[in-house]
């Protein structure tokens, strides 16, 4: 990450469902996979996730494009939602952001690293 990246920055999902740090803003910008935070905040209201305080989401890139993001408590491999995806230009492999839900506040989507 840049040193012009403060990493006490947070910003607002258009959904306005979740609010993500200036590591997961550049995961974003350089992959060019906004269109994984639109999926993660597309599964929050999901009751399966609401009473879930801490969410490690998992995406899984495989060689022909195809891809999977669940997530999981953290402590279980169980998926508590999970979502294939046809096709994407994400590279190949595995990512990993933790999400974290305090009552009262905004939901924060953090990288590994930030936590």
């Amino acid at each position: 990450m840049s040193q012009d990246h403060d990493p006490d920055t947070r910003y607002r999902h258009w959904t306005r469902r979740m609010i993500y740090t200036a590591g997961v803003k550049f995961l974003a910008d350089e992959a060019k996979a906004y269109w994984l935070l639109d999926a993660i905040a597309s599964h929050l209201p999901n009751p399966k996730l609401n009473r879930e305080e801490f969410q490690v989401w998992h995406l899984r890139v495989e060689a022909n494009r195809s891809a999977r993001l669940w997530a999981t408590d953290g402590n279980t491999d169980t998926p508590l939602v999970q979502q294939d995806i046809e096709y994407t230009d994400y590279p190949e492999g595995m990512c990993e952001m933790y999400l974290i839900r305090t009552p009262g506040e905004p939901d924060v989507l953090m990288l590994p690293v930030e936590y």
